[in-house]
């Protein structure tokens, strides 16, 4: 049994006039805290839970604990979620989940489409601008997507981020950098389907079935991209297709691209990597997330490992036993996990 100290942010107040409308969309309900914890709780272990805020250092000084379950996205800043894992790896506390650049280099989307690049794995053309006066797309061909350089959970991701020529390109530009106060990312818009792979495990990687992100189930009229209204609107099962209905050949070239990305981008014990199809049906990366939301029957990590026969308290204990078993802390799995993670 381990004493785990269960890490979250939690929702606020709804945002104010002049701040983005979906900030903190990121951030964890008390729900999916509380899931957590009981699913830890269920396989014999103490709980602890310590909110991720300004006065987490003063707690985990006070806690003595076995090993954080690490789920916070950061308060602020365009590394805001290293920072907790840098606090914990400074006092000698492991956790879950990928280390302090991981973590850092992820939600710096252009950075990590950079090392990315380095390494083979395709990724769409882009440019990163600070100021609408600055847009050049010069060796990009429209259709361009804008979205902000520094945001997850679709955050600034809406039906507007699509642009047909430079003057809607221009206009999406100014509206998020003035509005989220930070640089935005232009891509090359993909045409084809769009899918989500997850991955648990560190040496030998579980792999759990491609999800598709099923646009032709959304009302006609509506963007095919997967913006911050499709998570919030339409959450039921047939706007996710898991597994996906596609060839086995496609499947293994998603799953075998995911697993490179996990690699490249040294991610551990858990992630997700979200792929589009270019029009010559190769996938792309998208974006990746080393911390991806654990809502049960909502965030698609969770959705994802229930199709592939993970239920939600298998899921939590085995990113646990990941972490444990990482950090050669396997005498505090208890009992042993039935399902074998390396």
């Amino acid at each position: 049994m381990a004493v785990v100290g269960v890490m979250y942010n939690l929702k606020g107040a709804p945002p104010e006039e002049g701040e983005p409308p979906d900030l903190g969309a990121e951030l964890d309900s008390e729900s999916t805290v509380a899931a957590v914890a009981l699913a830890l709780r269920a396989h014999g272990h103490e709980v602890q839970l310590i909110e991720g805020n300004d006065t987490a250092y003063l707690k985990l000084l006070s806690n003595r604990l076995d090993i954080v379950f690490n789920m916070c996205e950061g308060l602020r800043g365009e590394s805001r979620e290293s920072h907790i894992p840098s606090m914990l790896e400074m006092l000698g506390i492991p956790y879950t989940g990928s280390g302090v650049l991981t973590l850092a280099l992820t939600l710096d989307k252009p950075l990590a489409k950079k090392v990315l690049a380095y390494h083979g794995i395709p990724t769409p053309g882009f440019r990163v601008f600070s100021s609408p006066d600055e847009i050049s797309v010069e060796g990009l061909e429209f259709p361009l997507f804008v979205k902000p350089a520094h945001e997850g959970s679709s955050m600034g991701v809406s039906s507007s981020s699509y642009c047909r020529d430079i003057h809607e390109l221009t206009a999406e530009a100014r509206r998020l950098i003035a509005l989220y106060r930070q640089p935005v990312l232009v891509e090359e818009y993909l045409p084809g389907r769009e899918f989500t792979v997850g991955i648990l495990g560190n040496k030998n990687p579980i792999i759990f079935p491609v999800m598709e992100i099923n646009f032709d189930a959304i009302p006609a009229g509506c963007a095919r991209v997967y913006s911050r209204q499709f998570k919030t609107d339409w959450s039921d099962d047939i706007y996710y297709m898991c597994p996906a209905p596609i060839s086995p050949e496609l499947e293994a070239l998603l799953k075998d691209t995911a697993l490179k990305t996990y690699r490249a981008l040294d991610c551990r014990d858990l992630a997700r990597v979200d792929l589009r199809l270019d029009r010559n049906w190769v996938p792309n990366v998208m974006e990746v997330n080393p911390l991806p939301g654990l809502a049960p029957r909502y965030s698609d990590y969770p959705r994802i490992a229930e199709k592939g026969g993970w239920s939600f308290t298998d899921l939590v204990n085995g990113i646990l036993e990941c972490a444990l078993r990482r950090n050669k802390m396997e005498h505090l799995i208890k009992p042993p996990f039935v399902k074998q993670i390396a």
